[in-house]
């Protein structure tokens, strides 16, 4: 398999495999249970945390798809609790946890661990402040813990590239919510105010920066064998479902 075909299914497989975790109702409840603030100052300090003590638009930035004023404000109210360097830390063990619990018994695990990784070790980190936060996570030793880590890590790699191209295709953050799929509910949700514009005049535009944010992805992949690509898609796919299965019906926010 060729590193742009994996690319193109990664928002699919790993990405909806972290995306499980963090609107988890159990990682909110534990994030609060750890003493962190509710909802989304939580966030800012445990997501985003992993960016450390730097200042405030440092965070706004790598957030990307939120309201400017409304995320700065988030981050200022979670670190009123705790410092992002604590609620960076406790993000990834409840990350850990959640993949104990989802992806126990599930036969791929350490060889999905294992490729996750060498993709993890390779890439570049220019313009992925968030993956490069997450990489720099300790991790605990191989098992489910460590695979869903690196998951998430990958996870922050492909936003990464994803926001770098929204911004190459001159596309506002807002604009690139409206021409997705989740439109309106996401706006909202991010921090920003009505009225929001028509995203199905850019949908072409869309189209394209999803290719380019492909292309982009598609680098980081060069690491792996061609099959290596073919045997990681696969495995990603299969831990998505199988953690899927082990999901109740949640609900909470989903974040970007």
């Amino acid at each position: 398999m060729d590193s742009l075909s994996l690319a193109r299914s990664m928002r699919g497989s790993i990405g909806m495999l972290a995306m499980h975790w963090l609107m988890a109702p159990s990682t909110n409840e534990k994030a609060a249970a750890a003493g962190m603030p509710a909802g989304i100052p939580g966030y800012a300090v445990g997501r985003l945390g992993v960016l450390g003590d730097c200042p405030v638009d440092n965070v706004v930035g790598a957030a990307f798809f939120w309201n400017p004023e409304y995320m700065a404000e988030q981050v200022t109210a979670g670190r009123a609790v705790m410092s992002p360097h604590e609620g960076a830390a406790i993000f990834a063990r409840i990350c850990q946890e959640w993949g104990q619990d989802h992806l126990e018994g599930f036969e791929g695990t350490l060889r999905l661990g294992e490729l996750a990784q060498k993709v993890v070790d390779a890439a570049s980190p220019l313009g992925a402040p968030m993956f490069a936060g997450w990489r720099d996570q300790a991790l605990p030793e191989p098992g489910p813990g460590r695979t869903m880590q690196l998951c998430q890590t990958m996870r922050e790699l492909g936003f990464s590239r994803f926001s770098t191209a929204v911004m190459a295709g001159g596309m506002g953050p807002l604009e690139a919510i409206m021409s997705g799929p989740t439109g309106a509910w996401n706006a909202e949700m991010f921090g920003w105010p009505k009225p929001y514009p028509d995203g199905e005049p850019m949908a072409d535009a869309r189209n394209e920066i999803e290719a380019v944010a492909n292309q982009l992805h598609a680098v980081d992949f060069e690491v792996l064998t061609d099959d290596e690509r073919a045997e990681f898609r696969q495995l990603a796919k299969d831990a998505r479902d199988y953690a899927g299965s082990k999901m109740t019906p949640s609900s909470g926010f989903s974040p970007g």
